[in-house]
């Protein structure tokens, strides 16, 4: 009988790892995730020669920032998307810059993995290790899949990594094959949340710009630098285009990521036309230019981490013309969550920010209502669903609703690291 383990994401965010096992082991995933003090947490470990294969869903860290530790003595064939791996190679070469002294791999290994790394597109069949293969746009970044899984028993498994079944200004919605599913195993990130309309948030997101720059105010967008930077920066350029947008931190690079891998974004000419009108700030006479005149500043990091967000946050903060724009999550310690909170930020020096502070609903991850209409989509075979990547509350939710709308007897597991569960 095939077997599901817990390896990371159960009853948490990030960290996602899925070990398959049925006869052979297909690893889904293999991710990190920082505690309170910022210190990054691994999954449980599994022997790299125990895999037949690793499939990664997409580049984000929490999906991909541990699997360089399956090369230091292993070489187990990975899948995953040419986008990714590029992705994820400025992502962990950032990471191991700050984090190095905490983590047992080295950026050689991740060398390794690349080599070993087989390359799909979307809606490539691989067969591999007793396992068949297929992958389904994401829609969550660019170069994100779902995993189908079709073990050597003849069990079917979905498992969603991160998904967003919204159309955004860079890309399709989740574009779900018609297989027949037996277990589904979905992210949970907003389970218990319904978003609002997209259309309303970007209304509402571009009015509040073209009301700062009006009013001669700069507005500063902090942005995670992948996903977040490339869709904001496309809905300004193309709904305000007589606005300047200047775009600083590592969303420089990770724009010209999408810009090679265009095949994967909804509408090219929708990002082309967005880069035509964007300034890439490269020095610190660039950064100086764009706090001088009203626009808008696009900067990492998101949560106001760290990076030039943070820098243009001292500046603008003390003058109410300016905005600071809130677009991506704010887990609870982080600085941009304390932004919002106490209306400043201690650690900077910023104790009260007069510059005008909101946040937007831009979130690449599905909703319950979303995640309630994948499950609907397979529930003519669908016996078991595994919620993951989710923290306790949210995974409990979208068991409830799953139940409540699928009217129909079905195994719903909210698992916690560690645990086994077996599937039939």
């Amino acid at each position: 009988m095939p077997s599901l383990r817990i390896l990371g994401g159960g009853r948490e965010v990030g960290r996602a790892a899925i070990l398959v096992e049925d006869g052979e082991k297909a690893l889904l995933d293999y991710g990190i995730n920082f505690d309170d003090k910022d210190r990054p947490q691994m999954p449980l470990h599994v022997r790299p020669a125990d895999l037949s294969l690793i499939a990664i869903s997409h580049a984000h860290l929490d999906h991909i920032g541990a699997a360089p530790l399956m090369y230091i003595t292993g070489r187990p064939r990975i899948y995953m998307t040419r986008p990714t791996i590029e992705i994820a190679r400025l992502l962990v070469l950032d990471f191991l810059k700050l984090n190095a002294v905490n983590v047992d791999y080295e950026y050689s290994e991740f060398v390794k993995m690349s080599d070993n790394a087989q390359f799909v597109d979307y809606g490539a069949e691989v067969e591999a290790g007793g396992f068949k293969l297929v992958f389904m746009n994401a829609g969550h970044i660019l170069g994100s899949t779902a995993i189908y899984v079709e073990t050597r028993s003849g069990h079917r498994i979905l498992y969603t990594g991160d998904i967003n079944t919204v159309q955004t200004w860079t890309l399709s919605g989740a574009e779900l094959w018609p297989v027949k599913v037996d277990t589904l195993i979905t992210e949970a990130t907003y389970g218990d949340r319904v978003h609002p309309p997209r259309y309303r948030v970007e209304k509402r997101f571009v009015s509040v710009v073209e009301e700062v720059i009006s009013g001669g105010g700069v507005v500063l967008v902090p942005s995670f630098s992948v996903g977040r930077s490339q869709e904001v920066l496309t809905l300004l350029a193309n709904e305000l285009p007589y606005v300047g947008i200047y775009v600083d931190g590592m969303a420089r690079e990770i724009c010209g990521i999408y810009l090679n891998y265009q095949k994967y974004l909804r509408d090219p000419s929708l990002y082309l036309r967005a880069l035509e009108r964007v300034t890439f700030v490269k020095n610190v006479r660039d950064r100086k230019k764009a706090l001088k005149s009203p626009g808008v500043i696009v900067a990492t990091a998101g949560m106001l981490k760290g990076g030039p967000s943070l820098q243009y946050l001292k500046k603008l903060a003390d003058d109410p013309k300016n905005a600071v724009l809130l677009v991506s999550y704010q887990s609870p310690n982080s600085p941009g969550h304390k932004l919002l909170e106490k209306g400043g930020l201690e650690e900077i020096g910023v104790y009260f920010t007069k510059a005008r502070v909101e946040w937007f609903d831009f979130s690449s991850h599905a909703g319950r209502d979303g995640l309630v209409d994948i499950a609907k989509t397979y529930s003519h075979t669908l016996r078991n669903v595994v919620i993951v990547h989710g923290d306790e509350e949210s995974s409990k939710g979208l068991a409830n609703a799953i139940r409540e709308n699928l009217g129909k007897d079905l195994n719903i597991y909210v698992p916690n690291n560690g645990d086994s569960i077996a599937v039939d």
